[in-house]
């Protein structure tokens, strides 16, 4: 009688050596590198704008207690939830500041993180099936396949990337489903969200 062999299974610390591997050979790494740096000099010009602007233009606690007052909780959650689909046109920004106006703003800033995090995993979601049109398709796998190609090669750091600095993480979620990045790295990558918007609280909440 034949015996069937299960399948081989990769184990996870060796598909991690091996990403670290191709990253370090590619060049990846370098421009990991390159992505903190603009992030730190990011994180600077950001909170010099924020000092300004409640300085000198508008007093952002104020507006946002006046949004806490006139909208519900649920109703601001949902907006972000929308934004953070495909578009991101919103700045996760505005939102963490609003969560500032809480008794409990570190709670409400981990719902509005989560809330981000599902945006992303739907946007991915999204770019999967708009990789079933055909001409989405015809783009992706024949006429523009070389940079797509290196979107795919590059696409962990570019989501992880995306997902810390200002850089539009819904749409970056979006293109890394249409190249079929894999899901379960995708997972993993985009925890990162939680740190941005962590990261981006300590600034606020000391400046503001």
């Amino acid at each position: 009688m034949m015996k069937i062999r299960p399948p081989k299974i990769r184990p996870f610390l060796r598909s991690v050596h091996l990403t670290h591997r191709f990253y370090r050979i590619s060049g990846g790494y370098k421009f990991l590198v390159e992505g903190f740096r603009k992030l730190g000099l990011g994180l600077l010009a950001f909170g010099l704008l924020v000092w300004l602007l409640n300085t000198y233009v508008v007093d952002l606690e104020a507006l946002a207690e006046w949004v806490t007052g006139q909208f519900h909780w649920s109703l601001v959650v949902i907006i972000l939830g929308l934004s953070e689909i495909v578009t991101g046109i919103l700045p996760p920004d505005f939102f963490i500041l609003w969560a500032g106006t809480f008794t409990h703003p570190w709670a409400m800033l981990a719902l509005l993180s989560v809330v981000s995090y599902g945006g992303g995993i739907m946007s991915y979601l999204i770019g999967q099936r708009l990789h079933r049109l055909p001409k989405i398709k015809s783009m992706v796998d024949i006429r523009f396949a070389r940079h797509f190609l290196q979107i795919k090669r590059f696409g962990g750091l570019l989501i992880f990337l995306a997902a810390l600095t200002p850089l539009p993480f819904p749409p970056v979620c979006t293109v890394a489903g249409v190249v079929n990045f894999r899901f379960s790295w995708f997972l993993w990558v985009s925890t990162a969200r939680f740190v941005r918007f962590f990261l981006y609280a300590w600034f606020i909440f000391g400046i503001v």
